[in-house]
């Protein structure tokens, strides 16, 4: 269920908004990556592909590469292209980088290898960024300012979930200077600027190299799902940059809801995800009461967690779009809240599944979907 590498470096790198991705792959590869990502914004492809068919995996693709570098440069208005070898050209040994310096464009050029059979889909996202990390320049720190690492432009609820969060630190009298991997190429550069550095779930190897090279502390988080989620990331936030800030929600929200939420007391449940998962599950286990019976990271075995929800109690599924035919098979609702989500749309950006205001929009989400089902 892990997209492998190529996967990760794709997520990572589209993150840069105004950045051009040219994909160094076949076209069902390119198709993959880019299917994922139609249903968070359609208004921004910003992504190309060589289109490697068997003559370049006989007789090589630098020429076909050479050739994209120079159309993509011709065809759109970007400060960077950023070009992901995946595994064909590992394979068979192009020289990505030669045909790269061979080659004068407009635009800068960044090249990484990211062979999907070389590592999982969060290898490639900590490598890419990594990789990314030679563009940032040194910058005079801005004060009670932080990045949050961690995001992707595919990730659900992504867009309301930044616009949540943001919120929420700037209440607290926090600056967010960056948001990676969801910014513009000089933001990218600029994020050695921060005070500190904010690792939501992954890119804490960008955070140590940023450590290093920069001197910007950084801290590790999870996701925050829920009252008190949300309530431990602002204050740890808050007092690591000494503003002095108490979080406060309101519950009001929550009492119109009683009863449903005193009938769904003691559910059972079971949760799948990338890093987001055992996040959602404290914040159903702490918050909603649910009983959480079997939960696993995308990591793990799939199938041991599958006939672990088979043999459960489990009455609502947690997960992705992948989770689709266990649920059908169970005959249970699915409530889909991390990466890959293909059947859903995000179109507003104030129905956020993280922070305070995100906990409202969750639970009813859950509720509605609970109410509906059959």
């Amino acid at each position: 269920m892990d997209g492998g590498k190529f996967f990760g470096a794709f997520r990572a790198s589209s993150g840069i908004t105004d950045a051009v991705v040219l994909n160094h792959v076949p076209v069902g590869c390119n198709w993959g990556a880019a299917i994922f990502k139609t249903t968070s914004n359609q208004f921004d492809m910003r992504h190309a592909c060589t289109v490697m068919h068997e003559r370049e995996i006989v007789f090589g693709g630098e020429d076909a590469l050479r050739e994209a570098l120079i159309r993509a440069d011709e065809l759109y208005d970007t400060p960077i292209l950023l070009v992901i070898a995946g595994d064909a050209p590992s394979i068979i040994g192009d020289d990505v980088g030669a045909v790269v310096n061979s080659v004068t464009l407009d635009a800068e050029v960044m090249w990484m290898e990211a062979a999907g059979f070389k590592g999982s889909m969060r290898d490639g996202y900590e490598e890419a960024l990594t990789h990314l990390a030679g563009l940032m320049n040194e910058s005079d720190m801005i004060e009670n300012s932080v990045n949050l690492i961690g995001f992707s432009p595919d990730d659900f609820k992504v867009d309301a979930d930044v616009k949540e969060i943001k919120r929420l630190l700037r209440d607290a009298g926090v600056e967010v200077n960056s948001v990676i991997s969801k910014c513009s190429l000089e933001q990218f550069k600029k994020a050695p600027a921060a005070e500190l550095n904010v690792v939501l779930g992954q890119g804490s190897k960008l955070a140590e190299h940023m450590k290093i090279e920069f001197g910007v502390p950084y801290l590790e988080m999870e996701y925050p799902y829920g009252l008190e989620g949300t309530t431990q990331l602002t204050s740890a936030i808050s007092e690591e940059l000494g503003t002095g800030h108490e979080p406060e929600f309101d519950i009001e929200p929550f009492k119109k809801v009683y009863l449903y939420l005193h009938e769904l007391y003691g559910t059972p449940v079971s949760i799948i995800g990338d890093f987001h998962a055992e996040a959602m599950a404290n914040f159903l286990n702490w918050e909603l009461g649910f009983n959480v019976e079997v939960s696993a990271r995308n990591v793990d075995d799939y199938f041991e967690f599958e006939e672990g929800v088979r043999n459960s109690n489990t009455t609502i599924l947690f997960g992705s779009s992948f989770e689709q035919n266990i649920a059908r098979t169970l005959d249970i609702p699915l409530i889909r809240f991390c990466y890959p989500v293909f059947d859903n749309v995000c179109v507003y950006d104030d129905a956020p599944y993280a922070g305070f205001r995100g906990a409202v929009c969750l639970t009813e989400a859950i509720i509605n979907t609970v109410m509906s089902y059959g």
